[in-house]
Order: C-alpha cells, then structure tokens, then sequence
C-alpha cells in the first residue's frame, strides 16, 4: 500500500529541487574579467614557418610570467580565451575553443593546445570576416561566460582585400561593445609585406574604448608584440609592459626568447591617408 506525502513536505521537496537546478545554472555561468579572441591571418601570403613562428609566439607570451601575473591580479583572476583561423569568407576556423586562464597551470595548457594546431586553408585576406566571426564567437557564448571587456585581436600580414568592408563590420562590433585592437606584421623580408599596414591597422581595424595597434616589424618580435599586447589588454596599465627581470622561471612551452625591442610601441586608432579606402582588392 502506497502512502502519499504530506502536501507541505511535497512543497518542500518541490522547492528544494528547484533551488537545486537553479544552483546548478548558476554555478555553469564563468565569470571572467576579459572575454578575448585571437584572429590569425592564415592567407597565402604567410608561410607555415611564418605561422609557426606566430603560433610558438603566442604559446610563449601565455606563459610569460608577467601575463599570468596580469591575469591572476584581475578582479576575479580569470580570463576566456578563444582562438580563430582567418583568411578568405567561408574559411575562417574556431582552432582552440574557449578556455578560462586563471593561473599557470591553465595558461601552460592553453599554449600547448595553440602549438598543436594544425594549419587551417586559406587564401586571401578577409578582415571584415574575422572581426564578424570574433564577434559571433564573443555574442554566442554570452550565456556560458559573462565578461566587463570583451575583446578581438586580429594579426595578419596584409590588408582586407576580400569579402565584405571592413568599417561597417568593425562598428557593428563597436556597437556591441567589443574592442578590436591589431598586430599588422610588417617584415620587409617576408612575401606578404604591404607598406604602412600600421597606419591602415590604425585607420581601419582598430576601434573602441582604449584599442591599440602595436606594429611587428620583423616575425622574430611577434612572441614579443603578443606579450605586450596581452598585458595591456588584461591589466590595462601600459606601466605594466615593462620586460620582466629576474624571473628565473623556463616555459614548458616557450621556443623563442621574448625581448621587447624598441620598435614595439602603441599606436591609438586615428584617422589618415587610408580612412576612405579600407578595402584594397587588388593588395596581395
């Protein structure tokens, strides 16, 4: 014989459960100071040893002692990392998933997943796309990781020269209240060289509260740029860019030595010679 319960203890049971769920929600929400997306530009001008370098570089910068610092001494210590291959429309490739970087152990295995990524196609180069993608990846996941800053870093080699233009989808992104800063590569050795990508970079990628660009005149210094701009977007103080001394500490991951050579220094967006002409078609 069944015995039924009590009318009050089957509310209790029944509020009990849904505090339960509600908890469980909750808790699956990450809270994080900065939401950032990494834009890499994989066209055909940039070499799988010019990607590597990029790759390794950036692997580097995570687990430089200074970025971790930057991240550990956050408002809440944490931050959501996500990384994308770029390069015509219809290319462009979520490589590492999100991640939550709150310490050293996170950031060793985020720089280790960036190292094993294998090259994603591509041919020319779509900035617009990669903004609107980076913008679709920080929106899409609003109800899984909730963040203050909300920004896309885009690095490439050469101007947008394929796909939509780039100003219009660059202030939806602004709209949206996400920075966009930049690491133009500028080496007059490699195949991809476009002369001022820094000025364009200022005039046509760059955009919102405190965004920057920081040049790369040579591959050799993309580890070094990466650093410095991870630490200005995490910290937000240009004081804390200052090279690490005496740290003693080896990456597990680290192929480059992370210098910070003069040249690295920030540009503010600005207008200028390349304002109404953002979309170069015919650039390599």
């Amino acid at each position: 014989m069944k015995t039924a319960l009590r009318p009050d203890i089957t509310g209790s049971l029944l509020l009990a459960a849904i505090v339960l769920l509600w908890s469980g929600s909750a808790s699956a929400v990450e809270n994080v100071d900065l939401k950032l997306v990494l834009a890499t530009d994989v066209s055909g001008s940039i070499s799988n040893a010019e990607l590597r370098i990029e790759r390794q570089g950036t692997a580097a910068a995570f687990v430089d002692p200074d970025v971790i610092k930057a991240i550990e001494n956050g408002a809440l210590g944490r931050i959501a990392v996500t990384m994308l291959d770029f390069s015509s429309p219809g290319f462009g490739k979520t490589v590492v998933d999100w991640r939550i970087i709150h310490d050293r152990e996170s950031a060793i295995a985020f720089a280790r997943a960036i190292v094993a990524v294998p090259r994603t196609p591509g041919n020319r180069t779509s900035i617009s796309n990669a903004i609107e993608l980076g913008a679709a990846l920080i929106e899409s996941s609003e109800k899984d990781i909730v963040a203050t800053r909300k920004v896309i870093d885009v690095a490439g080699d050469g101007p947008n020269n394929d796909g939509k233009q780039v100003q219009p989808i660059r202030q939806k992104a602004m709209a949206l209240g996400i920075v966009v800063n930049g690491l133009p590569i500028m080496d007059p050795t490699a195949n991809g060289f476009f002369l001022d990508l820094d000025k364009y970079y200022q005039a046509c990628v760059a955009g919102g509260r405190g965004s920057f660009v920081i040049a790369v005149r040579s591959f050799r210094d993309f580890g070094s740029a990466m650093r410095r701009k991870l630490i200005l977007e995490i910290s937000q103080n240009e004081s804390d860019t200052k090279l690490a001394q005496g740290s003693g500490e080896k990456s597990p991951v680290q192929p480059i030595a992370l210098a910070l050579p003069e040249q690295l220094t920030v540009l503010r967006p600005g207008r200028n010679e390349f304002s109404t002409d953002c979309n170069r078609p015919d650039a390599p």
